[in-house]
């Protein structure tokens, strides 16, 4: 049997008796060893008494208290958990919100609170679609719902946390541990509009989102802040992104949204040559150049002042694509390309 130091995988030798009983191979590596263990409970214990103030985890709790139950985590392991989470913490520029597939609540059915049942979309076609259900997605039986998990509206987050991480088992325990859990930065906003207001209540303070703190700030200090410059980049690439991401989960729609994919790319250097249209994404080409055909390399609008329409079809098409929906490709291409044109690339 051969025994390797968990600190610097030197091989310990069996020199003596006391061989089965040793961990390390020298005292210095089990100091490091135990600062590692304690640093590691340190920062966990860190990230824990951050959860009430991390964006994340208060959308977590808003999604159960809008569900009446914790049970919307069913299914979770710790993998589809931590992806789960860092979707919500990555919020793409641009106008969009985080849709779900299927409806938190839908006929007999309660959506749930997981990456395979959410994506980000365009906040208008969200509006418009409110809560239809087309197909896919992730759902709990209302009838295998248990009372002992149930919330109201009005339970506190707390209370909410606590009856999730009971729910989930041991994995909060390991999301603290790999993920970054870090206050909000609006709990700064917060604190100060506590100590001006000491009558607010900061839990309902940080449903609101950061403008709207600063501002009531700015009113309790009448003062006036540098605003935030809103981003420039339209929500192209958060479509893109999206279906790059249910590509991944494999599947029989695996062909279709690759399909629809590139699709996109070339809608969107149509749209980028069309000032009007305000389709950029910074880092769009470095993402998906390699998805650009030749042939349509050069694609322009045939009729620009109907950017609009066009815009309106592609984000409608792949909006409702990951919202379930069945796409015939063939249809959909000889739709896109009728509104393009390709002139020759240039010598």
């Amino acid at each position: 049997m051969i025994k390797q130091c968990p600190t610097c995988n030197v091989v310990i030798q069996n020199t003596s008796r006391q061989w089965s009983n040793k961990t390390y191979c020298t005292q210095k590596c089990r100091k490091v060893a135990n600062r590692k263990k304690q640093s590691q409970s340190t920062r966990a214990q860190q990230r824990r008494a951050n959860m009430r103030q991390n964006n994340e985890v208060l959308r977590l709790v808003r999604e159960c208290r809008r569900a009446g139950t914790v049970q919307i985590l069913d299914g979770h392991t710790i993998d589809s958990f931590l992806e789960t989470m860092e979707l919500v913490r990555n919020r793409p520029k641009g106008e969009v919100a985080l849709c779900h597939i299927h409806p938190v609540k839908g006929k007999g059915c309660t959506g749930l609170f997981h990456c395979k049942n959410l994506f980000y979309g365009g906040k208008y076609q969200n509006s418009q679609f409110g809560k239809k259900y087309l197909g896919g997605g992730l759902s709990i039986s209302n009838k295998k719902l248990k009372s002992k998990w149930a919330i109201e509206k009005e339970t506190p987050a707390n209370d909410v946390l606590i009856l999730v991480e009971k729910f989930l088992g041991n994995i909060i325990p390991q999301y603290l541990e790999l993920a970054p859990v870090r206050k909000s930065k609006r709990y700064q906003l917060v604190e100060k509009i506590m100590e001006l207001e000491p009558g607010a209540d900061p839990e309902h303070l940080m449903s609101y989102g950061y403008k709207k703190l600063q501002a009531r700030l700015d009113m309790l200090c009448h003062s006036k802040s540098t605003s935030i410059q809103d981003s420039i980049e339209s929500k192209y690439i958060a479509y893109m992104d999206e279906l790059t991401r249910f590509i991944g989960y494999g599947g029989e729609r695996v062909k279709m949204l690759d399909q629809l994919r590139r699709l996109l790319v070339i809608a969107y250097m149509a749209l980028e040559r069309q000032s009007e249209s305000h389709t950029f994404n910074k880092y769009f080409y470095v993402k998906y150049e390699p998805l650009i055909e030749p042939k349509y390399g050069q694609a322009r609008l045939r009729a620009p002042e109907k950017w609009s329409h066009f815009k309106d079809l592609v984000y409608n098409t792949v909006f409702s694509v990951l919202q379930g929906a069945s796409l015939d490709t063939k249809v959909f291409k000889k739709e896109l390309l009728s509104y393009l044109v390709f002139p020759p690339t240039p010598a």
